[in-house]
């Protein structure tokens, strides 16, 4: 499922270290990372104060995301390739993967946030 929604965005790698190990790893992990992200904002944070609830807060939140992702994907990219280098391709493909982060996130934030107390109506 994630090579396929990789190489929609970045378009195929020749080497199939990308496809058999890096876009499974990689979206896997940022998937993991945004319902961890979603569930400390909306059940961690959204019921321990009403200072939580605010749509700076959620873009707080999904731009401390993203700046996980993006390198997250550079690093696991560079280390199974052996990359010394970060060449085209792997910042597409980081691009990519903080794109995914976003559009996980938000489908996240609509199906927690009714769990919340008083980030219900965070973002909209």
């Amino acid at each position: 499922m994630f090579t396929f929604l990789y190489e929609i965005l970045c378009g195929k790698n020749n080497d199939p270290i990308y496809a058999s190990q890096i876009f499974p790893f990689v979206g896997l992990f940022t998937l993991i990372f945004a319902i961890l992200f979603a569930i400390i904002f909306y059940m961690i944070l959204g019921r321990w104060k009403p200072i939580w609830d605010k749509l700076s807060h959620w873009i707080m939140t999904l731009i401390l995301l993203i700046t996980v992702a993006i390198p997250f994907a550079i690093i696991q990219a560079k280390s199974a390739t052996q990359a010394e280098t970060t060449n085209a391709y792997i910042v597409k493909f980081s691009m990519a993967n903080a794109l995914f982060a976003f559009f996980y996130f938000v489908i996240f934030s609509l199906l927690i946030k009714k769990a919340s107390i008083f980030a219900k109506r965070t973002p909209f």
